[in-house]
């Protein structure tokens, strides 16, 4: 069940990937975490955001798990936890 304000989780990167391939950014945020350090951050912003090819599971760990994008503000690319993403667009993350 969703309600306004609320997109579900594979839908906003299914948008994300729309977005990216039309050469447009987006905004979202996530919670961090360091699967080797076993912390987080707390939440990181992203006002502008592009999808970047996802690594192979065959070089990263858990690469299926991660989302990997360019923060566009800064010109880096990052990676998050597809799990930990809470907002796509203005849009509550649920899954």
């Amino acid at each position: 069940m969703n309600f306004a304000g609320e997109i579900q989780l594979y839908e906003a990167i299914k948008q994300m990937r729309i977005l990216s391939a039309k050469g447009k950014t987006f905004s979202f945020s996530h919670a961090t975490y360091n699967l080797d350090r076993i912390s987080g951050s707390g939440l990181r912003r992203v006002r502008q955001a592009s999808l970047r090819p996802a690594a192979s599971s065959d070089d990263i760990i858990y690469a299926d798990l991660k989302l990997f994008y360019t923060d566009e503000e800064i010109g880096e690319p990052r990676n998050c936890w597809q799990h930990l993403i809470k907002e796509f667009n203005g849009f509550k993350i649920f899954l």
